[in-house]
């Protein structure tokens, strides 16, 4: 319980500490009669003050001291946290830097590792294109002549093929000519005209041309007088029929000359070729003199078609087929000679002695009959 003391001052002076309060006088306070001139302080009372003051002053800078603790408290608690912060922090840097050291050893030790590993590859793969290249190069020249053999095995399927196309066309045409030339009569294969061309043209010709023996047109008739005459001979007219004559015409003709040999001539040509079909020439001989100048005269015709010979082969041959015949016991002896076929002979036509050349085709040699009339 508080106390109330009386108080020398004024005013009440309250102790917290001791819990007591000192109630002020009827006079002044102290630091009002300190102040009153000429009044004296009463005893004890300056070293109060100072004592207050001090105590004052100790409590300012106790709590200076406190603020100051307090700051010093703070700025450790901050320097702590700031150095813990700090330690945090760079320990952290210290872990990313270390981290980062690691990882540039390991890729420097990759890098390394790459570059050798490159440098092997390289290597490698330096051997391996150089192996790709062998082989591309071998393939290149295994693939150059391949490429050339087809093109070749190309080129010669395509000439191949024409060949075969060719051979069936030539076949065909072959055919074709095989079915009409069996169809066709076997023929000299030569025109009338242009027997008479090669006639004035050969050497023979041109060496008995001082003594006439010029080879004019014929006469042209549309049937064979030999027939004719045989039907206008016989009982029964229809005996003899000219049906297969029909495909013919008839020509005949004569060759005068100085030696007063007159040579006969006449001929059946194919009416749908225009080719000879057949030909005889014959003349009038007293004696082997006569035989021999009108040999010379059958040389030329067979010069007119034979005409790569030369004028001793061709007389040769018309020497050669009198003697086979005189010396055989037929009338005539056929000679089949290349496309041709001929025979020379001596034979009575129509009453009269005469030398005789029949030319026909090869392959009718076999076929071949002699016959005493003009007209064969």
């Amino acid at each position: 319980m508080a106390k109330y003391l009386e108080n020398e001052n004024e005013s009440p002076e309250v102790d917290l500490k001791n819990m007591t309060v000192k109630l002020a006088g009827m006079g002044f306070d102290d630091e009002i009669e300190s102040h009153i001139p000429g009044k004296k302080e009463k005893k004890g009372s300056k070293a109060k003050k100072e004592a207050e003051e001090k105590a004052s002053e100790i409590e300012e800078k106790a709590e200076d001291i406190e603020e100051k603790v307090e700051e010093s408290i703070e700025e450790a608690v901050e320097e702590v946290a700031d150095s813990d912060i700090d330690d945090e922090i760079s320990s952290e840097v210290e872990e990313y830097y270390r981290k980062k050291e690691e990882e540039k050893n390991l890729t420097l030790e990759k890098v390394e590792q790459l570059e050798s590993e490159m440098a092997s590859s390289g290597e490698t793969k330096k051997q391996k294109l150089g192996a790709l290249d062998t082989v591309i190069a071998k393939e290149k020249k295994v693939e150059e002549p391949k490429i050339l053999k087809e093109r070749k095995k190309a080129n010669f399927d395509a000439v191949t093929i024409c060949a075969i196309v060719l051979a069936i066309l030539a076949l065909g045409g072959g055919v074709f000519y095989l079915v009409i030339s069996t169809r066709r009569e076997p023929s000299l294969k030569i025109t009338e005209q242009d027997f008479r061309v090669n006639y004035l043209q050969c050497p023979i010709y041109k060496s008995i041309l001082d003594f006439g023996f010029l080879m004019g047109p014929p006469t042209y008739r549309d049937e064979n007088p030999a027939f004719k005459a045989q039907t206008n001979a016989t009982a029964d007219p229809t005996a003899i029929t000219t049906v297969m004559e029909d495909k013919y015409r008839y020509y005949d003709g004569v060759l005068t000359n100085s030696l007063l040999i007159p040579v006969y001539y006449t001929g059946k040509e194919c009416k749908d070729t225009q080719y000879i079909k057949s030909m005889r020439f014959y003349a009038p001989v007293a004696d082997e003199d006569e035989v021999s100048v009108v040999n010379v005269f059958f040389g030329a015709v067979l010069q007119s078609l034979y005409s790569s010979e030369d004028s001793q082969a061709c007389y040769d041959k018309i020497k050669n087929a009198y003697a086979q015949s005189s010396q055989s016991a037929m009338a005539a002896v056929i000679i089949t000679d290349g496309d041709y076929a001929y025979a020379v002979s001596k034979n009575e036509i129509e009453g009269e002695m005469c030398i005789v050349l029949d030319v026909i085709p090869a392959k009718e040699a076999n076929k071949y009959v002699f016959y005493n009339s003009i007209f064969v």
